[in-house]
């Protein structure tokens, strides 16, 4: 399944939500960390990646 750049920008906002929340399960908090790290470097690959088209 391929997310697009707006549910992930999406589902980084709710997972951040998640993360801050005072009553939780630790290993939940551990799961969203890791899958937030996840999301955000995939977003900062997709930046990086990008391929312009030259010039000439």
């Amino acid at each position: 399944m391929m997310l697009t750049k707006k549910e992930k920008n999406l589902l980084i906002r709710i997972l951040k939500k998640e993360k801050r929340r005072i009553f939780g399960i630790k290993e939940n908090k551990q799961e969203i960390n890791q899958l937030l790290t996840k999301l955000e470097q995939n977003v900062r690959n997709e930046k990086v990646n990008k391929v312009k088209p030259s010039k000439l």
